[in-house]
């Protein structure tokens, strides 16, 4: 009599191991979200404006470049618009006192900036 494996209780073949996780809203619904601008902590410059789902109630980690309304700098502006063509070593610094703010990362499958901690405030409009 041959015996087959049992498969411990935990295991289902219904659940995977890897967790599958929400895509970040986009189109439409993100333009009823509200505007914040995001600062610098340092020097007080407005690095860009951003779409944030519930406003200023909520700690800025991450912004996906997608939700970034207006940038005030030039090269600020010219450095979102070319996100896929930066290398991951690129400094985000703001232009104002040079301090390095973020980094870029891709974030569940969009391009996003990841702030640092302390280096920028985010305020209404």
């Amino acid at each position: 009599m041959q015996h087959l494996p049992i498969a411990p209780s935990h295991c289902s073949p219904y659940h995977s191991s890897t967790q599958l996780k929400a895509a970040p809203k986009r189109g439409s619904i993100v333009e009823s979200y509200q505007t914040v601008s995001v600062n610098c902590s340092t020097c007080r410059t407005r690095l860009f404006r951003y779409k944030k789902k519930n406003g200023t109630k909520s700690n800025l980690i991450k912004c996906y470049v997608e939700r970034i309304v207006e940038a005030e700098d030039a090269e600020l502006q010219e450095s979102i618009s070319n996100f896929a063509n930066l290398t991951e070593d690129y400094k985000w610094c703001c232009p104002g006192c040079g301090a390095n703010f973020a980094r870029g990362a891709m974030i569940r499958g969009l391009p996003a900036l990841k702030l640092a901690g302390g280096k920028t405030r985010m305020t209404k409009k």
